[in-house]
This record gives structure tokens, C-alpha cells and sequence, in this order.
């Protein structure tokens, strides 16, 4: 099993190594900016990593990434093992990352409830005004 920093430097490296790859050597041109690599979660014993990526754009798009990358996912696995020279290379997994959306829609219910509050508070300040006349 590997220590803690171990497994976040790989990770790292791995993260890097992704979003390189997919800036400089996948030469699809719908791809250019639609992907971003959010984050890789590398397992204790190095077998697999977990590349999570988000897309920018439709579900439409979405889509398109997923076979993109699914089609990809072998020349990055072999990309990986050289560039990391470990002796067992992970076998690399691609997820995607919906966590920045579900941080959207819960920013946006915590505002919603705000806004809800600020009228409550204003129609009940204007009705205590109005029962002082």
C-alpha cells in the first residue's frame, strides 16, 4: 500500500498528464475546450484511477465527450503508464463529474430561499408599520 502523499503526487501526475493529452495530442477538433479535468482519485494499491472530467456545454455535447473519451481511454492508459514509469501502471477510468451542477442547483435553492425569507421579513415589517397607524 502506498502513503497518503504518494497516492495525491500520482494523482496529480495524472491529472496533468489527462488534461495534456487532451490539449495537445487527441486531435479531435470538437474537443478543443469542452473538457476539464476536475479532479483523479487514485486507489491505496495503485491499480486503478478514477478520472473525473466535466463537460462544458449541452447534454448534447455531454454525449459526444463520453464516446470521445471512451474511444480515447486506451491511448491514455498507454500514455499514462510511460509517463509515470511505475512498475504496475493504473488501469484509468473515466467519470463524469456532475458535482459542479449539483453545486449550482443547491447555490441556487439556498438563494431561492433567501430571497423567499427577504419577502417574508419585508411583508411582515410593512404590516407591523401599517398596525402602528
Amino acid at each position: 500500500m502506498a502513503h497518503e502523499r504518494r497516492i495525491a503526487r500520482i494523482a496529480s501526475r495524472i491529472r496533468e498528464e489527462v488534461a495534456e493529452l487532451f490539449l495537445r495530442d487527441l486531435k479531435d477538433p470538437r474537443m478543443k475546450g469542452l473538457i476539464s479535468i476536475t479532479r483523479v482519485k487514485v486507489a491505496r494499491d495503485l491499480g486503478h484511477a478514477r478520472v473525473l472530467y466535466t463537460v462544458l456545454g449541452s447534454a448534447n455535447d455531454r454525449s459526444t465527450v463520453s464516446k470521445f473519451i471512451k474511444s480515447a481511454q486506451p491511448f491514455v492508459q498507454r500514455a499514462i503508464a510511460q509517463s509515470l514509469k511505475l512498475r504496475v501502471a493504473p488501469i484509468v477510468e473515466f467519470t463524469y463529474d456532475d458535482s459542479i451542477e449539483k453545486q449550482a442547483a443547491v447555490s441556487k435553492l439556498i438563494e431561492g430561499a433567501l430571497a423567499q425569507d427577504r419577502a417574508a421579513a419585508k411583508a411582515a415589517k410593512t404590516k407591523a408599520s401599517d398596525e402602528e397607524e
